[in-house]
């Protein structure tokens, strides 16, 4: 078999054989059980298919974050304060793969934002879950399946949106994020994809 045929073979028997996005953020201000907690996350995330017109839902292919699933106590950001809960940490996957889901064209069903910003991703482009509560739930609109790979690479975590390529669809327009101070201690961030506006959110800006 050519070099030819042996990547149009990978290509029909992978339906996920391109790298639609992918996003990466730094591991190095998290503490060791934030990391465990991400890792434990990462890996349930890794893998996982989206099917066409299916919607994936971070807290169920995630599950309960809970000490008998292996989740440690880890600080969290809660509304105004920094709170030890069991899995601290994971909201940097479910931002990352919230980024990477708007770079690859997926849909968003569900997201919601931090009271304040957060380190690890950019204002306005944050995702915070919380099971039961909050959830981060993402539509594929394509014809063919993307797949979610989510790793810690040294001292960073990517997470990556795998599918069929762009040839089959529209190219994805680019990321817009607009930032307007409504006072000294609220900030408004509206993100667009081209003409879409995707969230509008507001944050409480410590002083």
């Amino acid at each position: 078999m050519g070099p030819l045929l042996a990547l149009l073979a990978l290509w029909w028997t992978d339906p996920t054989p391109t790298t639609l996005s992918r996003y990466v953020t730094s591991l190095q201000q998290r503490s060791g059980s934030q990391i465990h907690n991400i890792r434990l996350a990462a890996q349930a995330l890794d893998g996982v298919y989206i099917q066409p017109g299916a919607t994936f839902s971070f807290n169920q292919v995630v599950g309960p974050r809970r000490l008998e699933r292996g989740y440690l106590p880890a600080p969290v950001f809660m509304v105004a304060e920094t709170l030890d809960s069991v899995g601290g940490g994971i909201c940097q996957v479910s931002s990352s793969l919230y980024n990477a889901a708007l770079l690859a064209g997926l849909e968003v069903v569900e997201r919601h934002p931090h009271y304040t910003v957060v380190e690890s991703v950019p204002a306005g482009l944050d995702a915070t879950v919380w099971y039961g509560l909050a959830d981060l739930r993402l539509r594929n609109p394509f014809p063919w399946p993307v797949r979610v790979r989510a790793e810690i690479q040294g001292q960073h975590l990517a997470v990556s949106v795998l599918g069929r390529g762009s040839r089959q669809v529209a190219p994805v327009p680019s990321l817009q994020v607009q930032h307007h101070w409504l006072d000294e201690q609220h900030l408004q961030v509206s993100v667009y994809r081209g003409d879409e506006r995707l969230s509008q959110d507001r944050y409480v800006i410590p002083r």
